[in-house]
């Protein structure tokens, strides 16, 4: 499946390394700025409101006239915390009811994009080497996101 790259953008290389050498460094501005702000530049048009608002610990996401609170995983490294955000973020986008969700796509050796897919697509591409979250893979399944408190 080749992947419509108008409804992805890119995200700064250095996230594709910080997932794969275990770093710390995902903090709530650095996850609106860029993972969540320009996924909504992606909705503009398709939803009515899209909107962050920081809150104590995390911020709350704003479509259409659902509220979705989000906390990142706490003391853990950027890839378990990545994966509990984009979990997050699709939950959020679920009920918008337009049937689509967010991934975080490799379509070439080191180029990290956010893709805007459909629920069709993301099955589709389930196993396959260019989704790296959600995976399917054992390695990122296995990982322990802990609670958010």
């Amino acid at each position: 499946m080749g992947l419509d790259l108008a409804r992805t953008f890119v995200i700064e290389n250095e996230w594709y390394w910080r997932f794969n050498e275990n770093a710390t460094s995902l903090t709530v501005e650095a996850a609106v700025r860029d993972f969540v702000a320009p996924l909504l530049r992606l909705l503009k048009g398709r939803v009515a409101a899209a909107e962050t608002r920081l809150v104590d610990g995390g911020f709350e996401l704003v479509l259409d006239e659902q509220v979705t609170p989000i906390a990142l995983a706490a003391q853990t490294s950027d890839r378990p915390a990545i994966n509990h955000l984009v979990g997050d973020l699709n939950r959020a986008l679920s009920l918008t009811k337009l049937g689509l969700a967010f991934a975080l796509v490799v379509p070439k050796r080191y180029e990290l994009r956010g893709a805007l897919l459909t629920e069709e697509e993301l099955a589709a591409l389930s196993g396959d080497a260019v989704l790296l979250v959600p995976s399917s893979r054992p390695s990122w399944k296995a990982i322990a996101i802990p609670p958010v408190s």
